[in-house]
């Protein structure tokens, strides 16, 4: 079944994206509002990190009943769930996240981010491009610039989604957009993404006789459209797709069943454990950034039967990738994120759930150059909003999050038509995050 928000948008009519099939049948998605550009970005600073683990809290999770508690607040605001001491001195957690309690101090937790974009579509897109939505501009998001600053072999995606993102990659053009796996893996079973696997019939000499016509067809439609953006990511998602279909190191950084049964035994059934298994892996092959969607946080109804269900996967995932991570000696090199686009109301509704609440989230980060153990920012007495000392926007998480990359938050694209573009103008390093 199609995911929904609670504004009735699915995915898809967010995206408006079409797939397109090359040999084998690899898909990736191609974005109708980019406007192809070129780049003379500013030299970035030293990476600190060399890949990005993206857990996207789709529906936003509600920042009063997780790890910004306030069990001093009157009843209609504290809600229902009871707080734990956590190994940080001074927070306590919610009661259905013991593990995250016992790990948070490998990790720095941000509290009292803010800003004003309430719809479901816009908070998804201030949060993976750092810019407040805006119809003149479609903005790329993290990991379509990560995978064109930072490329990686062409039998290696640069940039995944598991299973699915409504990210996009905006002005840079179709030759940017996610790899989507379109599945997660299920435990016991072979995991095989379409287009990675030879289908009945197909061989390798057919899939390059295929590649020879495909050139063969592109040259002559380069001579009816010398300038074509579709034509440009024609060639990038063709390149690429014949060289993952031909190139078992492609298959295998999918393939979740050759990890370690003590590592495969360390993540539960659900399918984002398994997603976040499959991303922690491909990262190990040297995909340069994982976005790993878990939605269903979008708790109108039913607030706490809600997060109560949906807690306790990410109570596990999360310490889990760090064990992964570190027992592979990456962790030191890949910034783990976890956020949603936006918080949800204090005040609990008649329908026992809370709303959008843009004012107050939170995101958890580790690895890839942060130091652990920190507690950043900070919300009123009753969640309203940020302290007084707080200002923390998503500008800020993402020009963090290019800094660790080494990108620089200032760095321009020039659209084709000669429009000059910073990536995130109004952000700032958050140089405090980093040890």
């Amino acid at each position: 079944m199609r995911a929904k928000f609670c504004d009735g948008l699915t995915r898809r009519d967010f995206m408006r994206i079409g797939a397109i099939g090359t040999a084998g049948g690899l898909s990736l998605g191609l974005s109708p509002w980019s406007t192809a550009a070129a780049s003379e970005g500013a030299e970035g600073p030293p990476p600190i990190a060399d890949s990005v683990l993206f857990l996207n809290l789709g529906g936003g999770p509600s920042h009063l009943d997780t790890l910004d508690m306030k069990p001093e607040a009157p009843a209609e605001t504290r809600g229902e769930f009871q707080p734990i001491q956590s190994r940080i001195p001074g927070l306590t957690m919610c009661e259905h996240l013991p593990q995250l309690a016992q790990a948070i101090d490998r990790m720095t937790l941000i509290r009292g981010i803010s800003h004003t974009s309430g719809a479901h579509p816009q908070g998804q897109s201030y949060i993976s491009t750092g810019n407040r939505p805006t119809p003149a501009v479609i903005y790329p998001s993290l990991g379509s610039v990560a995978g064109k600053q930072r490329p990686t072999p062409d039998d290696i995606p640069p940039y995944v989604a598991i299973p699915a993102t409504e990210w996009n990659s905006g002005y840079l053009g179709d030759a940017y957009a996610p790899f989507k796996t379109n599945d997660t893996p299920k435990p016991g079973q072979p995991f095989e993404v379409r287009g990675l696997s030879l289908a009945g019939g197909l061989t390798l000499e057919k899939v390059n006789r295929r590649q020879a016509l495909l050139a063969k067809i592109d040259r002559t439609f380069r001579q009816a459209e010398a300038n074509s953006q579709l034509l440009d990511a024609l060639d990038k998602f063709g390149d690429q797709a014949h060289s993952m279909l031909t190139s078992p190191r492609s298959r295998e950084a999918f393939d979740v069943s050759q990890e370690s049964a003590t590592i495969r035994e360390r993540f539960t059934g659900d399918e984002f454990n398994q997603g976040v298994l499959l991303g922690c892996r491909l990262i190990k092959y040297g995909v340069r950034f994982v976005t790993v969607t878990y939605q269903g946080w979008d708790t109108h109804l039913e607030n706490f039967k809600g997060h109560a269900r949906l807690l306790p996967p990410l109570d596990n995932a999360l310490p889990a990738a760090l064990d992964m991570l570190s027992a592979e000696g990456l962790l030191d090199r890949t910034l783990v994120v976890a956020m949603g686009e936006f918080g949800r109301t204090p005040k609990i509704n008649v329908n026992v759930g809370r709303d959008h609440y843009p004012r107050a989230s939170w995101a958890l980060m580790a690895g890839g150059g942060v130091a652990p153990g920190q507690l950043i920012g900070g919300t009123d007495p009753h969640g309203l909003g940020p302290d007084d000392a707080t200002q923390i926007k998503p500008d800020d998480l993402v020009a963090s999050i290019y800094h660790a990359l080494g990108i620089h938050r200032n760095t321009e694209f020039y659209t084709r038509t000669g429009r000059p573009i910073m990536l995130v103008p109004q952000g700032r390093v958050m140089t405090e995050l980093f040890g």
